[in-house]
């Protein structure tokens, strides 16, 4: 019997249009970066007494706009995800392959410094004596240091970044 350990091909795991599968922890690395849209539409959706939900998180109105503004882009890298799939004329869906395709091909160097200014941003606005009074608020900037780490050193993204779905033949 070998003591060496098995070794397994790198079969990657296709979706329906064949393309690689997008990662689970970029869907959570868009969801922390889009946390203030969310928490912006999560406040419009309570009652009107009850709208004091964002200044926890945001102390300053300030603190709000410059957190929307750094997570502009993120948006745009949400919207190519969503056209991520070939043209079809008969299920009328994927549009304009290649304005989506340029932003979705520069997506990591995109993520890249929109997660490092948000993390900077997040670090350097967090209320004094944080650990002890909101605690909560730390599990940001430890999933955006996460975060970086996987963009710089994941093998499998830049394979997921560089391809997109060809138009299905009429």
């Amino acid at each position: 019997m070998s003591d060496k350990p098995k070794v397994y091909a790198d079969l990657p795991l296709l979706d329906q249009d064949g393309l690689h599968r997008v990662p689970l922890r970029l869907y959570l690395l868009l969801l922390v970066l889009l946390r203030p849209y969310i928490c912006w539409i999560a406040t419009l959706t309570l009652p009107s007494d009850q709208r004091t939900m964002l200044s926890y998180i945001y102390p300053h109105s300030s603190d709000f706009v410059r957190a929307c503004l750094i997570a502009i882009p993120v948006l745009l890298i949400l919207a190519a995800l969503t056209q991520r799939v070939p043209y079809d004329k008969k299920l009328k869906r994927g549009r304009a392959k290649r304005f989506w395709f340029g932003i979705w091909r520069q997506s990591r160097w995109v993520l890249l410094p929109v997660c490092t200014v948000d993390l900077y941003w997040t670090v350097s606005h967090l209320p004094p004596y944080v650990s002890v009074n909101a605690p909560w608020l730390l599990l940001a900037p430890l999933v955006l240091v996460l975060g970086l780490c996987w963009l710089v050193r994941s093998r499998r993204l830049p394979l997921v970044f560089a391809e997109w779905p060809e138009d299905k033949a009429a």
